[in-house]
């Protein structure tokens, strides 16, 4: 089963509280992620044994950008009353964080 599938076959009820509460969790990372950035200072580096980490970190690798592109298509699914469009840019999301 898809995706698509997947959320189409939720009613509108339950998909507009879903698209609501995860459009809230991902407004909650991006200002995690905000106040996190402005805390932090630069660590020190040692250039002697620099490398990359090859690890991959506990929520998945997923970039700023992606979360405010998506939080602005889940607002535009909202504004249009397109809750199965909603659902499944949450769906996504939480996906690539680890969340479901």
């Amino acid at each position: 089963m898809n995706l698509r599938t997947l959320a189409s076959a939720v009613d509108a009820p339950t998909a507009r509280a879903f698209v609501s509460a995860a459009r809230h969790v991902i407004d909650a990372l991006l200002i995690e992620a905000a106040r996190v950035q402005q805390a932090q200072s630069p660590a020190p580096r040692d250039y002697e044994n620099a490398g990359l980490p090859r690890t991959t970190p506990a929520g998945a690798w997923i970039a700023h950008d992606e979360l405010r592109e998506t939080a602005r298509r889940m607002g535009e699914a909202i504004a249009a009353e397109k809750w199965t469009d909603g659902v499944l840019f949450a769906i996504r999301v939480f996906t690539q964080l680890g969340m479901l």
